[in-house]
C-alpha cells in the first residue's frame, strides 16, 4: 500500500520493527499521517491504522526482548491515540463506514485496537447527541413560543417590516413555484423596502437570472456580494436559495445549490455556514451520508447557536428518516 502522507520511510508491518528506531521511524511516519488526513481516502486511513497496530505489538515485544523501557514512545503513542479520538469524523469520513466494516471482517482485530471500530463509536455518538438534541429542541421550541407570544404583544413591527416580509413572502411563494414574472415585483419591492438585506438581493438575482437579464442579475449579485460579512457567506446564502428553489422541484436549481456551496467552501472551509450550505446541497442531490456528515461538521464548528441548531436538527431528521429526503426542510433561507 502506498504511503499517503509524510515523507518518512518506515518498516512495511510489526515484524520489521525490531529495533527502538525502527519504532521511532513508525510512530513518525503515523504522526505525519494524522496531521494530514484530510483527502487521502481509504487508503490512506487503512495504512494509519495497521500502522497503529504496529506500533501497539511492537513496544511490549521490544521492552521484553532488550529489556528496556520504551516509555518516551509509550507517551508519543498515547498522544497518537488521543488525537486519533478527536479525528474520528474525519477518519470515517475519509475511509467510509462500508470500508472499515470489511477490514474488521479481513482482519478481525482485537477491541482494545479501537481504532478500527470508530465507525461503530462515531454511530453511537451521533445517537447518543440526537437524543440530547431532541431534548433541547424541545425546550428551544418552548423558549421560542414563549418568544413569539411575547413579541406579538410588545414587540409589533413596524409597517415598512410588515410589508417587507409580506413581500418576501409571496416572492418566495412565487419563485419555488417557477412563476418568475409574478416572483420579480415582489423582490424588487422587498429590495425596495430594505436596500441592506442580503436575501432579497439574492433572490431578485435569482429570478433576474432566470428571465434571461443576465445584466440585471449581475448587478443584483455585486450589491448583495458587498452586503455579505464574507466570500464564503455570500456563496453560501446564495446556494441556500437555490436549495428552497430546488426543495420546490426546480431541478435546474439542484446543480446550481452544489456548486455555489463549493465555491462558498472552497473560499473558506472554516465557515459553519458554507458546510451547512454544502450538506443541503447533498440533501438535494439525495447524498443522505454525505449531508448528515457535513451537517455534524457545521454544527461543530459554528460559533452562531441558532445555526448550530439548525444543524443539528436538520442531520437528527435526515438520520430518523434516511428516505424523506425533504423532511428537514423549514422556512426562510435556510
Amino acid at each position: 500500500m502506498e504511503r499517503a502522507t509524510g515523507t518518512v520511510d518506515a518498516p512495511a508491518d510489526a515484524g520489521d520493527i525490531r529495533q527502538a528506531d525502527d519504532l521511532r521511524l513508525a510512530l513518525r511516519e503515523a504522526e505525519l499521517a494524522v496531521a494530514s488526513l484530510r483527502g487521502v481516502g481509504p487508503a490512506g486511513v487503512l495504512k494509519y491504522l495497521r500502522l497503529l497496530d504496529d506500533i501497539e505489538e511492537a513496544i511490549p515485544r521490544l521492552e521484553s526482548m532488550y529489556g528496556v523501557d520504551l516509555k518516551p514512545e509509550r507517551t508519543r503513542l498515547e498522544t497518537l491515540e488521543n488525537i486519533t479520538r478527536s479525528q474520528t469524523t474525519r477518519l470515517v469520513r475519509e475511509a467510509g463506514a462500508s470500508t472499515l466494516a470489511r477490514a474488521r471482517m479481513e482482519l478481525d482485530p482485537p477491541e482494545e485496537h479501537w481504532w478500527w471500530y470508530l465507525d461503530r463509536s462515531l454511530a453511537e455518538q451521533r445517537q447518543d447527541s440526537l437524543r440530547r438534541w431532541s431534548l433541547r429542541g424541545v425546550v428551544l421550541a418552548t423558549v421560542l413560543l414563549l418568544g413569539l407570544l411575547a413579541y406579538n404583544h410588545f414587540l409589533a413591527p413596524s409597517p415598512e417590516e410588515q410589508a417587507f416580509s409580506t413581500r418576501t413572502s409571496a416572492g418566495e411563494g412565487y419563485l419555488v413555484q417557477g412563476d418568475y414574472e409574478a416572483a420579480l415585483p415582489e423582490f424588487e419591492a422587498a429590495a425596495a423596502l430594505n436596500p441592506k438585506d442580503l436575501g432579497a438581493r439574492l433572490q431578485l438575482a435569482v429570478v433576474y437570472e432566470q428571465l434571461g437579464r443576465a445584466e440585471d442579475a449581475a448587478q443584483q449579485l455585486a450589491r448583495a456580494r458587498d452586503l455579505a460579512d464574507s466570500e464564503a457567506d455570500f456563496y453560501a446564502s446564495l446556494s441556500l436559495v437555490y436549495y428552497r428553489v430546488g426543495v420546490g422541484g426546480m431541478d435546474w436549481a439542484v446543480e446550481k445549490a452544489y456548486e455555489t456551496a463549493m465555491d462558498a467552501v472552497e473560499a473558506d472551509d472554516g465557515s459553519a455556514l458554507a458546510h451547512f450550505a454544502l450538506a443541503s446541497a447533498y440533501e438535494l442531490q439525495g447524498e443522505t451520508a454525505k449531508a448528515i456528515d457535513e451537517f455534524e461538521f457545521a454544527s461543530n464548528i459554528s460559533q452562531d447557536a441558532s445555526l448550530t441548531v439548525m444543524a443539528r436538527m436538520r442531520m437528527g431528521m435526515l438520520m430518523q428518516s434516511p428516505g424523506d429526503m425533504m423532511g428537514g426542510f423549514g422556512g426562510g433561507m435556510f
